[in-house]
C-alpha cells in the first residue's frame, strides 16, 4: 500500500515537473496562475510588452527599465503600479504584496505632462514590501528590508537589515542576522524563510490579503 503511494506521489511530481518545462513556467510561479498571464498578455493584450508573470490587474510602464533579479515579479500580486520611467532595480526572492506603488519618477510641477529625472529606485534582495506600500523616487532599500503595509518610502535605507514602517517611513527596528532563517530557494545563509511558492494561487495571496 505505502509502496502504491509513493509510486503515485512520484507519478504526480514527474508530470508537474514536465508541464512545467513544457510551458516554461518561472521559478516560484505555479501553473495556473502562469497560464493566467499567457492568457491575459497574449489574447486580451493586457501587460503585452512585460516578459516576467504580472498579474492583470497590475500595471507595469517601462518594463525595459525594470531590473530584476531571480525569483523576483513585480506586479505579480494584484492592484500593483510599477512605473520605472527612471529605472528599478530589484534583488533575488524580493516579494511585493498587493496594491504596492513603485512610483520612480514625479511628474513636474511646471507642466504635468513631464516627469522630473531622479536614481532609479533599488530595492536589495529577501525584501517585503507590504500591502499598500509606496517606494518613491531614488529610494534605495538594502537587502532584508521589511516595509510595513500603507508606508510611504520617501528616503533611503541602503543599509538593509530592517523594519520600516509609517508615512513617511521610519525605521521600526533592526534586524539582526540571527532572526533570519535559512530559506529554500537561495544560497544565501541568511535570508527569510519563505513558501516553496510564493507567487502561487489561489492557495496563497494572489487570492487572499497580506
Amino acid at each position: 500500500m505505502q509502496s502504491s503511494m509513493a509510486s503515485g506521489s512520484q507519478w504526480r511530481q514527474r508530470l508537474r515537473a514536465f508541464v512545467r518545462k513544457s510551458l516554461g513556467v518561472p521559478e516560484l510561479v505555479d501553473v495556473r496562475s502562469y497560464l493566467q498571464f499567457l492568457f491575459f498578455k497574449h489574447v486580451l493584450r493586457i501587460n503585452r510588452s512585460v516578459p516576467w508573470p504580472v498579474h492583470f490587474t497590475s500595471r507595469v510602464v517601462c518594463p525595459e527599465r525594470v531590473k530584476r533579479g531571480r525569483g523576483t515579479y513585480p506586479g505579480d500580486m494584484p492592484g500593483c503600479y510599477i512605473q520605472a520611467i527612471n529605472g528599478i532595480e530589484l534583488g533575488d526572492y524580493t516579494i511585493l504584496a498587493p496594491n504596492v506603488g513603485l512610483i520612480s519618477a514625479n511628474h513636474d510641477p511646471a507642466c504635468l505632462d513631464r516627469h522630473l529625472p531622479a536614481p532609479p529606485i533599488r530595492i536589495g534582495s529577501h525584501c517585503w514590501i507590504g500591502m499598500n506600500a509606496v517606494i518613491l523616487p531614488g529610494v534605495e532599500l538594502g537587502d532584508h528590508t521589511i516595509v510595513g503595509a500603507g508606508s510611504v518610502v520617501t528616503r533611503s535605507f541602503p543599509e538593509g537589515y530592517c523594519i520600516i514602517a509609517g508615512n513617511p517611513a521610519r525605521l521600526i527596528r533592526r534586524l539582526s542576522r540571527e532572526e533570519l532563517t535559512p530559506g529554500s530557494n537561495s544560497k544565501d545563509p541568511c535570508q527569510f524563510s519563505m513558501p516553496p511558492s510564493h507567487n502561487a494561487r489561489p492557495e496563497n495571496r494572489a487570492e487572499g490579503a497580506d
